[in-house]
């Protein structure tokens, strides 16, 4: 999730939170007319001194947050559950007491909490956004729950995150802003919420559109090595009171992982990350329940978990990985991000490449080869600063090719293309003509197409090589259900 609105990001805190003063909230006063019924926001909002405590400080008390009865063996289940204790409001901060400390091969059902340390829920306002995501400049707006400290894990390591298991919440939000997304200033601020059917596993957009739910950590993350003697800096710094000079804005995401959007990261998934720090340090939060390949209004659907559960493996005496991996049973993938789409496509080649020598031990030149024979590359996101390209790759070197990306409309989906020197200037090209198509297609404004291009769309660049670049855009036509 990134919110971000009037020339702001909507930049969270730390998870601290001090005593309620007997005190008012301002709050907006201005109408906000985004359904039929147009109810003004309240001038004030009261906060209850007598009804509302101060949060208990300090870790919590580890030997009574291990499932005594799922452990086996030597690998135990831990609870973390997410409280003031255990979560950051927008920055990573290698000097937080761990929230839990394991060993490896240990399973923990993870507890995170929605955007602005769970503020962002259905009902709140733009302005709202604004007042608490303000407050203080240089982080990020995800909460994330964290770390986890794994026993034995040192710089060189890799550490091995497998999700067997995710429950989302009942609701969502989506929120854009004029600032932030693929098209500022083109469509208006506002935040929207949304039901989500557990048990369907679908939201829906209309009563004749459904966006399929497909829930994933939008962060997984382990401890920065901004601190140490590397000397490197982190992107955005915070000056959250009380916060560690180098502690890290959650926005843009790196070789740690982070803020990475990648909806091939679902149940069944193992992510593979580098170790930077001792202990290994890993992060979740901004929890999705769908995004589409590009998440072009600023937000996916943002929800939270009350279980992430995954098992977290040590992995010594191996190479370790540069960048974030992520396995699934039939694939593998290969991540590329920097700050232009140009410089993360490059990388992707670099990374695909790697992994496919690694895995099939191929030279470079038969690597490369299956690369482009196979090509499967959509863009993760484009709205985090550091922006996401990504390349599946088959597990079975025999593979047949892949089928060329389609330009018109087929039986399946609706298709938009685009093709420029500048990868940017073309994705937009594509996105904005699927926005119309869509608006179209199924009779809603250019601003509900855009909110809804950011669940649904599939944006993949078609095989680079040299000269401009093709961007293919994908709207499934199952989604509309009349």
């Amino acid at each position: 999730m990134k919110t971000r609105a009037t020339g702001f990001r909507l930049m969270a805190g730390v998870a601290a939170m001090v005593a309620f003063a007997p005190i008012f909230v301002g709050a907006a006063s201005a109408a906000v007319c985004e359904v039929e019924v147009c109810t003004p926001w309240p001038t004030k909002l009261p906060i209850y001194p007598t009804t509302t405590l101060e949060y208990l400080s300090g870790p919590l008390a580890q030997q009574n947050m291990e499932a005594k009865p799922y452990s086996t063996g030597k690998n135990k289940m831990w609870l973390l559950p997410a409280t003031p204790a255990t979560t950051q409001w927008g920055v990573f901060d290698n000097t937080v007491t761990p929230a839990l400390r394991i060993n490896s091969g240990d399973t923990v059902a993870i507890e995170t909490l929605r955007a602005g340390n769970g503020q962002v829920v259905p009902g709140i306002s733009i302005e709202q956004l604004i007042t608490i995501n303000t407050a203080v400049p240089g982080r990020g707006p995800h909460t994330v729950t964290g770390p986890i400290y794994v026993n034995g894990a040192e710089p060189g390591d890799v550490v091995a995150v497998h999700i067997n298991k995710i429950r989302m919440l009942s609701n969502a939000t989506n929120n854009s802003s004029p600032t932030g997304g693929l098209f500022p200033d083109i469509f208006p601020s506002r935040v929207d919420s949304y039901y989500l059917d557990n048990d369907k596993m679908e939201a829906k957009f209309t009563k004749n559109i459904v966006i399929p739910l497909a829930p994933f950590p939008g962060i997984l993350a382990v401890g920065r090595p901004d601190a140490d003697s590397t000397g490197r800096l982190c992107t955005v710094q915070t000056v959250a009171p009380g916060s560690a000079p180098n502690s890290c804005n959650t926005v843009p995401p790196g070789d740690y992982g982070g803020n990475l959007d990648l909806k091939e990261m679902q149940v069944g998934s193992t992510t593979y990350l580098p170790v930077f720090v001792p202990g290994a340090l890993i992060w979740t939060g901004d929890s999705h329940a769908a995004q589409g390949n590009g998440e072009f209004d600023l937000d996916a659907l943002e929800t939270a978990f009350p279980e992430l559960n995954v098992t977290i493996t040590l992995i010594k005496d191996q190479p370790q990985v540069t960048w974030p991996i992520v396995e699934n049973p039939t694939t593998y993938t290969a991540i590329g991000y920097d700050t232009t789409l140009q410089l993360a496509v490059a990388a992707l080649k670099t990374e695909t490449t790697r992994l496919i020598m690694e895995k099939f031990k191929m030279t470079k030149t038969q690597a490369t080869d299956f690369m482009y024979k196979t090509w499967n590359c959509p863009i993760s996101e484009v709205v985090d600063i550091v922006l996401g390209t990504y390349c599946v790759i088959p597990k079975d070197r025999n593979a047949p090719a892949a089928n060329p990306l389609p330009k018109k409309d087929n039986s399946d989906f609706w298709v938009t293309h685009a093709s420029n020197a500048d990868p940017m200037i073309a994705l937009k090209a594509a996105v904005m003509a699927s926005i119309k198509k869509i608006s179209s297609k199924l009779h809603i404004t250019a601003d509900r197409s855009y909110r809804l291009s950011t669940f649904v769309t599939d944006c993949q660049f078609g095989p680079y090589r040299s000269g401009p670049y093709d961007i293919t855009c994908l709207v499934p036509k199952s989604i509309y259900r009349g």
